[in-house]
């Protein structure tokens, strides 16, 4: 029996974009074998039918930076390394797809193993390399990412594994275009497979009643880092709150220590603390209800090249909950929603246009209640998972 095998340096299931790819494939008739490590000591399962094969007994964040310092240097990941050996003796491996670029020198030195090896990149790496630790203050730290998350190396190795592989999957046009026009690729090696959501978002999903439906709310939910642009909307609730005194913004996720030092302090800077609510992460069936109930959500990311090359699950699961959309000007979020005409679009890094954008809604929310529609219909029309997985299994039945 041959396998597709996905390599990805996260928890699976959790990793979504891995999951919906897996699944995807294996209902579609192909065998799925997901290569991860083993958080908590879990063992290997099969999950919807995909097999997961978990390296290691108790993977930790302090393992994982030390591998990463060392990949950094040769190139290659030790954990992986003897990890997928193991893996290549149990099972037979036809396809070896690879998730995001820090493993894609481990996964090119199985290349002469298998028939094509894929490269799917989640993100801009490189240019997220240079916003993702930009709060924290640790001076050793700051000296390790300086020379071991270099930008100008990384960039170098996003350049030369685009070349090597036999496929590249990009997650929105903007970094499809980036790469064949930056490093020469042939477009016909590159596809773009997006992190839509499945039309059934809603089916499971439960109300704890988070959201006080006597605030204006404004709602965030997610990955939290200096990338996110939470403290944009932070700095907003000063100019706000004058407009809409029951305004709340509701950060609902987590980031590093760091990174919520940073945003608290900001909190107490801007003397918004009423305004603000942090909350830990939400189980998964609570989202639907959260965005549902929410007055805007939003996705305030600060404009980069990491910010301009990805796009997050949220936005298309924010319209298939029928909330009221808005988004900073990065390009592939301005792209969707502008589109569509679903939702709204304030310029990134702008607390004062975001402020202004939030008074407006607020000020004529019933005549924007069509956007919430225009976002809906997009979502189960045309941007959702089950059309573009499609294009995942259309590409696996097709190469050879």
């Amino acid at each position: 029996m041959a396998y597709i095998c996905m390599v990805v340096d996260a928890s699976y299931p959790k990793d979504v974009r891995v999951r919906k790819e897996a699944e995807a494939l294996q209902k579609s008739g192909k065998n799925v074998l997901v290569v991860c490590p083993s958080y908590n000591n879990l063992k290997n399962e099969n999950i919807n039918g995909v097999e997961v094969y978990r390296l290691g007994k108790n993977y930790s964040n302090y393992k994982k930076g030390i591998f990463d310092v060392i990949e950094s240097v040769f190139d290659i990941n030790l954990f992986f390394l003897f990890g997928l050996k193991k893996v290549f003796k149990k099972y037979d491996i036809e396809f070896l797809h690879i998730h995001d670029l820090p493993l894609a020198g481990t996964g090119y030195f199985f290349r002469k193993k298998v028939k094509k090896i894929i490269l799917d990149l989640h993100e801009n790496y490189p240019e997220a390399l240079q916003v993702w630790f930009k709060w924290n203050k640790n001076p050793l730290k700051r000296l390790k990412n300086s020379i071991f998350m270099n930008h100008k190396s990384w960039v170098k190795k996003e350049k030369k594994y685009c070349k090597l592989y036999d496929n590249v999957i990009c997650v929105v046009e903007e970094m499809q275009r980036k790469i064949i026009s930056n490093f020469d690729i042939n477009s016909a090696k590159t596809l773009v497979i997006s992190n839509q959501e499945e039309r059934n978002f809603l089916v499971d999903s439960v109300d704890k009643g988070i959201i006080n439906e006597n605030d204006f709310s404004i709602t965030y939910i997610g990955g939290i880092g200096p990338h996110r642009g939470i403290d944009t909307v932070i700095k907003s609730m000063r100019i706000i709150s004058k407009e809409v005194p029951n305004v709340r913004f509701n950060i609902i996720g987590s980031g590093s220590k760091a990174t919520m030092v940073y945003l608290k302090d900001l909190t107490r800077e801007y003397e918004v603390e009423d305004h603000v609510v942090f909350m830990s992460y939400k189980p998964f069936n609570q989202i639907g209800a959260i965005m549902n109930q929410s007055k805007i959500n939003i996705i305030p990311h600060n404009k980069s090249g990491h910010t301009d090359n990805t796009i997050p699950h949220k936005l298309f699961q924010i319209m298939l909950s029928k909330g009221m959309l808005l988004v900073s000007s990065c390009d592939p979020l301005k792209r969707i929603v502008e589109t569509y005409n679903s939702g709204f679009v304030f310029e990134a890094d702008n607390d004062v246009d975001l402020a202004s954008v939030v008074v407006d809604i607020y000020n004529n929310y019933g005549q924007y209640e069509e956007r919430i529609v225009n976002g809906y219909n997009a979502a189960i029309e045309k941007e959702n998972w089950e059309l573009e997985s499609l294009k995942l299994i259309e590409f696996y039945d097709t190469i050879n």
